[in-house]
């Protein structure tokens, strides 16, 4: 006999469309986010900016040594086009355009720095948009029209060789700014600013432009796809263990290196098991879903958090201290009581977290950090779980 009533079987079919419109909201937020990760790189990990910035530097080093190897190249055509006058003016100006550009490109690395890697990029473009325009005020005196001609194709090439970059729609646009000024001042010191050609190379450098934006934005969205799928746990979206390990090492070698505190905190969901078991595996994914998302609404954003293995996550927090990391911890445990997850039917599924918590030693290594705090968590999970315990 069935002793479900009607009211019951409404509420649960009310609790499931409620559920399902749940997740076509947090679909379509994160389908909006997605795109605004093309247009600018404001909701980007701190991980995948440093992944990107070491990307672009590696392809800005040997673009650069291209360039300054090819420019002192164009010295004998210039000799023959010039006919001898202002040639030493531009011998000048493409062994100062070279020796920049090996300056780019043996500049000391900072393979992760964003901030580096952007100005970089800038030095880039505006290295020849100097030298375009400084050549284009000696030819207008000196040289003859076919000298002129042959600069003319300068600003396509630098806004083509942006193409190569895994770049956000706004980095795109503010790279390719500089070249647009350069031309207008070109044409307007050679008094040719409404001319049919100036419109003509001004027409054909947009539509460059925009072929290199597109490029940008469609290397890095695959760059984006690749490291999500090479670095985020499936369920969850946080790090997985790989690649929670890779970023621990480094995080560790730069504290040490700087004498920086750093902490760690290791969670296990209490009795994880029983909720499989008496709910079923789409609860208990549930209640990971919605951990992690408790986790990352307590974290700032430079604190790396992953699901460390089954129902354990792993967070690393860089210049943090102990005191201020059990601050963290507690709040993240007021949190799970605070905030039931919800099932697959709309119900409130009530769970609770133990957490040890342990400072990085001086000269230590990820190892032994991550055995101290294993430690202190089997000591929260023995004194009676739901709690927070410091390794010594």
């Amino acid at each position: 006999m069935n002793d479900t009533t009607p009211t019951d079987s409404a509420q649960g079919q009310g609790a499931g469309q409620q559920a399902s419109l749940e997740e076509s909201l947090d679909a379509g937020r994160h389908s909006m986010l997605d795109l605004l990760d093309l247009v600018n790189a404001r909701h980007h990990s701190a991980d995948f900016i440093g992944s990107r910035a070491e990307y672009v530097q590696q392809r800005l080093r040997m673009l650069a040594l291209l360039f300054a190897v090819l420019v002192p190249l164009w010295i004998p055509l210039d000799y023959l086009l010039l006919n001898g006058d202002g040639f030493a003016e531009l011998v000048v100006a493409r062994v100062a355009t070279s020796i920049a550009f090996l300056t780019v490109a043996l500049w000391r690395p900072y393979p992760y720095h964003v901030g580096v890697a952007r100005l970089r990029l800038g030095m880039l473009v505006l290295i020849p948009c100097l030298f375009y325009l400084v050549a284009c005020v000696l030819l207008v005196d000196d040289g003859s029209p076919w000298a002129l001609m042959s600069y003319s194709f300068y600003p396509f090439v630098i806004v083509t060789q942006l193409a190569i970059f895994p770049l956000t729609l706004l980095e795109g646009l503010l790279l390719a700014l500089p070249v647009f000024v350069t031309v207008l001042a070109t044409q307007f010191a050679l008094d040719a600013l409404g001319s049919s050609a100036t419109v003509e190379s001004l027409w054909l450098l947009a539509l460059l432009t925009s072929l290199a934006l597109w490029a940008q934005v469609n290397q890095l969205q695959m760059l984006l796809r690749l490291y999500r799928q090479a670095t985020r746990d499936a369920l969850t979206g946080l790090f997985n263990r790989r690649a929670l390990m890779t970023r621990l090492d480094v995080e560790i070698e730069r504290s040490n290196r700087y004498r920086r505190e750093l902490s760690v905190l290791l969670f296990d969901l209490d009795k994880f098991k029983r909720i499989n078991d008496t709910l079923g595996h789409l609860a208990g994914d549930a209640v990971l879903r919605h951990f992690s998302g408790v986790v990352e609404q307590a974290l700032r954003r430079t604190d790396l958090v992953g699901r460390y293995g089954g129902e354990e996550f792993l967070a690393v927090l860089p210049e943090t201290g102990s005191v201020r990391a059990q601050e963290v911890a507690e709040r993240i445990r007021a949190g799970c009581h605070a905030s039931p997850a919800s099932g697959p039917s709309g119900e409130p599924i009530e769970f609770t977290t133990s957490i040890g918590v342990a400072q990085l030693a001086p000269d230590e290594e990820a190892e032994q950090l991550l055995s101290r705090v294993d430690d202190s968590l089997y000591k929260a999970k023995e004194s009676g779980r739901d709690r927070v315990i410091l390794a010594r």
